[in-house]
């Protein structure tokens, strides 16, 4: 009701006061009556709609018409009464009833201490609507954020292009300084590769490297998924991505390290890797180098045959030298295992292996033909096996294996899990190069006091953390090896442990401690010497940050 028409109301009132006072007294407190108690009806529920926040595709699309959504507020009173022009009747705010008590207080109809109450409950219950407005409100903007929040995610999702999602990038960097110590009582050593060098035995040494490794792995489809990393290092040695600093601030080289398709068409059960890809044997650095990938064909099949243990078997073929003549140097290898997971956290697993090079000892040139066998010299040499000089030509020495190679590899691990998440993880590694024959050998170096060294063996154990990824987290490692002359082929295992190859010995003690999230800091110590020969004795210290992302 409006202030004129309550103003026109009061006059009627008067007009029948001058006659009869009781007649209007009585119409006096009936309109009172009226305007109090629409001021203290009891609050209708009220509806409100939100417009939706504009999403990120309505920017994108200007011209075109955006959804409306209407806020609207019903009210049961004002559905009941309604204007004669057509318009709804409002309710008259809280100036308008303190407008009408004040002139009834002037008219000595009510008197201050019933103006002042009527006023007082006015106002309390539009406090009562307004807190019973702002709930409403927040209880649905509580209910209809997720919604929004999640259709919002969906229309992102879907105007990104549906190949970008199967790209997952990773990688990680090191940087590492190392130390090189050499006791002064070491013999001099010649370059297996290059007789004609020496190899530094006396004098200590410090470098600066540096590691990364990058690259996207492709989710072609269900089955088949690619994998592309590039890193640092150079073609001229498989077995490291290290980049040393001190070329006078020249460029780092980047190569392929990884190279692979991986199809998985009964999933778990089989896994077939083609390319460059990374070592798919269950093994130690006793026998292969830690950052060395394998190039060729492997496949994996396993199943499970309980809850808890898990038969797998893996084949692989990987060419190792070709050249125009077909002369071609293979790798064929095998594994059988088994790996078992316990509900009281005790893991193990077992693999024996078997691997198989053909074609890599070197065979002695004919005098009438030189230059032909030149091939079975091997590509990459570290140091520690036997070698014999395959050249036909006066003063030149061109080395090649004087063995051949054929290795029964046997590795367990023990992952006692009870502290979780600190465990205990033992390691036992035992190789033996079945295929040495000690008269072949004999016969290609011409060395009569020759021995059949061939035995290598690892036993390790690491307590901590079974992977460092946050800050706090730590491990602790110690292994012992021993790794014959003639036990592995030395192109391949360990570039670190005496500074690479075989006939040595020694201990290793590793600590790695979490600095941040993905970020962690290693400090190795390697201490080795040799089996058989002359001295040999180098100590390594190795600092590493690593970063993984």
């Amino acid at each position: 009701m409006s202030i004129h028409q309550a103003t026109r109301r009061y006059d009627i009132v008067v007009a029948f006061a001058s006659t009869k006072s009781y007649i209007w007294k009585g119409v006096m407190a009936t309109l009172l009556l009226i305007f109090f108690g629409c001021a203290t009806a009891p609050p209708v529920p009220v509806t409100i709609k939100h417009q939706r926040t504009p999403s990120l595709r309505d920017a994108a699309m200007p011209n075109e018409q955006p959804r409306k959504e209407s806020a609207a507020i019903s009210s049961g009173a004002a559905q009941s009464a309604a204007m004669p022009n057509g318009q709804s009747r409002k309710e008259p705010p809280d100036m308008s009833i303190a407008a009408l008590v004040e002139l009834l207080k002037k008219k000595n109809v009510i008197s201050a201490a019933e103006g002042d109450r009527i006023i007082t409950q006015s106002e309390n219950q539009a406090a009562i609507e307004k807190q019973s407005i702002q709930y409403q409100v927040k209880s649905e903007v509580q209910e209809e954020l997720p919604n929004e929040i999640e259709k919002e995610k969906t229309e992102v999702a879907s105007a990104i292009p549906e190949w970008t999602k199967r790209f997952r990038f990773s990688g990680d960097i090191r940087l590492r300084y190392q130390d090189n110590f050499y006791n002064s009582n070491n013999a001099a050593f010649a370059e297996p590769s290059n007789p004609s060098q020496l190899l530094n035995t006396t004098i200590n040494q410090d470098f600066y490297y540096y590691r990364v490794r990058f690259g996207p792995e492709i989710a072609v489809n269900d089955q088949l998924k690619a994998v592309i990393v590039t890193s640092t290092g150079n073609t001229s040695t498989p077995i490291s991505t290290n980049q040393i600093m001190g070329t006078y601030l020249n460029k780092g080289n980047v190569t392929f390290d990884l190279a692979y398709l991986q199809w998985q068409p009964a999933g778990d059960f089989l896994t077939v890797w083609g390319g460059r890809m990374p070592n798919p044997w269950f093994s130690s650095v006793l026998v292969w180098a830690r950052d060395l990938n394998f190039e060729g064909l492997a496949l994996t099949v396993k199943k499970p045959v309980t809850k808890t243990l898990t038969p797998f078997l893996t084949l692989g073929a990987f060419p190792l030298q070709t050249d125009a003549f077909s002369h071609n140097k293979w790798l064929y290898a095998g594994q059988l295992g088994l790996e078992t997971q316990s509900r009281q956290g005790i893991a193990a697993k077992v693999g024996v292996a078997y691997y198989y090079y053909n074609n890599v000892t070197g065979i002695k040139n004919n005098p009438l033909d030189p230059g032909a066998t030149d091939w079975t010299a091997p590509l990459y040499q570290q140091k520690g096996n036997t070698l014999f000089n395959i050249s036909a030509t006066p003063n030149t020495i061109l080395t090649a294996l004087a063995a051949e190679f054929k290795e029964l590899n046997v590795t367990g691990t023990l992952d006692i899990g009870f502290w979780d998440p600190y465990h205990i993880l033992l390691l036992g590694n035992y190789v033996n190069n079945l295929g040495f024959n000690l008269s072949d050998v004999i016969q290609n170096t011409g060395n009569q006091n020759q021995t059949k060294d061939v035995i290598g063996y690892q036993i390790g154990m690491s307590v901590g953390y079974p992977a460092i990824k946050d800050f706090g987290q730590w491990q602790v490692h110690f292994d012992y090896r021993s790794i014959d002359g003639d036990a592995v082929v030395d192109a391949f295992n360990d570039s670190d442990f005496h500074l690479g190859g075989t006939n040595a010995k020694g201990w290793t003690l590793q600590g790695d401690a979490g600095l941040l999230k993905n970020v962690w800091f290693t400090i190795r110590w390697m201490t080795a010497q040799e089996i058989n020969g002359p001295p040999l004795t180098i100590d390594v210290l190795q600092m590493d940050l690593n970063a993984r992302f």
